[in-house]
């Protein structure tokens, strides 16, 4: 069965929210700009498909061009901006750093702690190190594929 267009906004909405930490409206906003077919959203227009106030729509908004995920333009003889997601710095490759940047650091932690087991407690290095090591070649895999996503990414983007 497929999903309606406001089905799609919501899914997509929620799951904004939820893995990447957007308010719920500006998600919301988000995600309509992602899924609409004209060239971008007015900020009246943002307004009357919301339903939120102008403060509320304003504040998302203007998170949204702060992350660097949307962007606005103007049109020749009219004073109205109009937002659109973001082209050059893209919400995938951001996400996909931040990824990198995640899984780094617990490559490093769990580094730091096998070490440590190792020379400070030799029976616990043996009874965890082969769970252990599972993890971290999980680890350095998603690392290898993320930094390859991000010079890909990167790549397209410079064209």
């Amino acid at each position: 069965m497929e999903k309606s267009k406001e089905e799609i906004i919501e899914t997509l909405g929620l799951h904004l929210e939820e893995e990447h930490n957007l308010p719920p409206l500006a998600a919301r906003i988000y995600a309509v700009l992602i899924l609409t077919d004209k060239d971008g959203l007015t900020f009246e227009g943002c307004l009357e498909r919301m339903g939120a106030s102008k403060s509320s729509i304003s504040t998302s908004l203007n998170l949204l061009v702060n992350m660097g995920i949307v962007t606005y333009f103007t049109k020749h003889g009219d004073r109205k901006r109009y937002f659109t997601t973001a082209k050059k710095k893209t919400f995938f490759l951001s996400k996909l750093q931040e990824n990198l940047k995640k899984v780094e650091t617990e490559k490093h932690i769990i580094t730091l702690v096998m070490g440590y087991h190792k020379e400070h407690s030799p029976k616990k290095y043996e009874e965890g190190q082969i769970r252990t090591q599972v993890y971290l070649d999980y680890v350095n895999e998603t690392e290898k594929i993320l930094k390859k996503s991000v010079k890909k990414l990167e790549s397209i983007l410079n064209e």
